[in-house]
């Protein structure tokens, strides 16, 4: 009779289980999420890249997106898939899985396969953070897979001196910052793996160098194309620009760090807590563990190059800390028993959220998943717009509602889909009056914010007033539908 097997310090079969078991978890508690509809960021996304693969010019009029073209492309293959909200979910599904495999690579690399299960196990519960967004496609998730796949591919040449590791390492690193801008911390880290191993230092450095500047040259090739001007402008100058907000003050800075920590922490403090017992192990080791440290260094620094702190910024940092987390959980010397304490400490804030989802009622749901109340309303004026509006027809929303483009299936008559590049950009207000006063106005605008908010001034209500009579008032979706008085 077989004995049956009892695990060993070397074993590596049954971290490798976990691991597997974890990126299962990962599709498993995600899932769900796949019918709580799409949040104005994703709608935004998912419109902007169905009208370019329509034919209209990425970031000129009619596709205009603060982001690269990365984060777009997904987006087009996930609409390819097909025309749904629960196709862009399915986006979260599968980078939350990969990074959570990686995850579990990047651990066994730098310090042992449980280490690996355990941030694996880990990132799994609370990668999904309800209350950050962590189970929406936004540019903070797609640029987690790619920084975690360069670090991965790093730390794997590290061990293997294989060329095609240095390169996949470099592609990943530029690829992240065709996601979002701001996931440059995979290529910091990644380029310090690659610094770190003697000899032919530079060499092996210039290599990583020239794979990295891929992605980014493939960008502006394709910036060129469109019109370098626009390009530029949408993906770098527009931030960087005084107007918008990127040069807040420090003091500004650390105000609404510290509110929108008050949110965050609602997924997000015992994970921090465990995470820095694991920067202290990682650091009085011998020898010590500086990748870890750094990565959560680099993912802050691109956390905070923009100055408004979303709740979905926090993604960024999900990963390091999941990482360091699962390096507390096994430098804990103790019975094992303790080690799954730790992990347990580390997700306990999520899993209750997560694994009664499917349980919550719709009111319940609607309470705990950011935009999902929102999106049922806007799926409502979706239908009225459709219903008075031909395929044709242009409509605007006044302010912030980019989703509803995409579920009504109309053209948006102005560029900005947000508030934020109405109120920033340099301009953009008074183009909004004259585009609504002018000859080429929209058919419809849709009121969800009152025009005296948006424009205190009072020349855009003025122009709403005179120009426009109220079609349809939708009070449980909070929103006035107005059509204009020459339509």
């Amino acid at each position: 009779m077989r004995r049956p097997h009892v695990p060993t310090a070397g074993d590596k079969t049954w971290p490798a289980a976990v691991v597997a078991a974890s990126v299962l978890g990962a599709v498993v508690l995600r899932v769900p999420f796949m019918r709580t509809g799409l949040g104005p960021d994703e709608g935004g996304y998912a419109y902007v890249a169905d009208q370019w693969a329509r034919g209209a010019r990425l970031y000129g009029p009619s596709a205009w997106v603060d982001r690269p073209q990365g984060l777009l492309l997904v987006y087009r293959g996930l609409l390819s898939i097909a025309h749904g909200p629960w196709a862009v979910r399915l986006g979260a599904v599968v980078f939350g899985a990969a990074i959570t495999l990686l995850l579990g690579a990047i651990g066994w690399m730098i310090k042992d396969a449980w280490t690996g299960a355990a941030a694996a196990a880990i990132y799994a519960v609370v990668g999904v953070a309800p209350h950050l967004q962590g189970f929406t496609f936004n540019g903070e998730l797609a640029a987690a897979l790619p920084v975690a796949g360069s670090i991965a591919a790093a730390l794997a040449w590290r061990k293997a001196r294989g060329t095609a590791w240095l390169v996949g390492a470099g592609l990943c690193g530029g690829a992240a910052l065709l996601m979002k801008q701001s996931g440059f911390d995979g290529l910091l880290v990644a380029a310090g793996v690659v610094y770190s191993v003697r000899p032919r230092r530079w060499r092996t450095c210039a290599k990583f160098a020239a794979a990295a500047a891929v992605p980014p040259a493939l960008s502006a090739l394709h910036g060129l194309s469109v019109g370098w001007s626009n390009y530029w402008f949408a993906v770098a100058w527009y931030k960087l620009d005084a107007h918008s907000g990127a040069d807040a003050s420090l003091s500004g800075r650390l105000g609404r760090l510290a509110t929108s920590w008050l949110g965050a922490r609602r997924d997000l403090e015992l994970l921090v807590l465990v995470a820095l017992a694991g920067v202290g192990c990682a650091l009085l080791r011998r020898p010590r563990l500086w990748l870890p440290v750094g990565w959560l260094l680099a993912a802050f620094a691109g956390f905070n190059a923009a100055s408004l702190y979303w709740p979905h910024y926090y993604v960024q940092l999900l990963a390091p800390l999941a990482l360091l987390a699962g390096i507390a959980a096994t430098s804990v010397p103790a019975r094992p028993s303790v080690r799954v304490l730790v992990v347990a400490v580390a997700v306990w804030q999520v899993l209750p959220y997560v694994i009664r989802l499917d349980e919550m009622s719709s009111s319940q749901r609607q309470a705990l998943v950011p935009y999902f109340h929102q999106y049922l309303s806007d799926e409502r004026v979706a239908r009225a717009v459709r219903a008075s509006t031909g395929p044709h027809d242009s409509i605007y929303a006044l302010d912030s509602e980019a989703d509803l483009y995409l579920l009504a299936d109309r053209r948006a008559a102005f560029p900005y889909l947000w508030a934020h590049p109405l109120e920033e950009i340099p301009g953009a207000m008074g183009r909004l009056r004259t585009l609504l006063d002018g000859s080429d106005h929209p058919r419809l605008v849709i009121l969800y914010r009152p025009p005296e908010l948006v424009d205190p001034s009072g020349r855009l209500g003025r122009i709403l007033r005179d120009d426009y009579r109220v079609q349809q008032r939708l009070p449980s979706a909070d929103a006035t539908i107005l059509r204009s008085s020459s339509a």
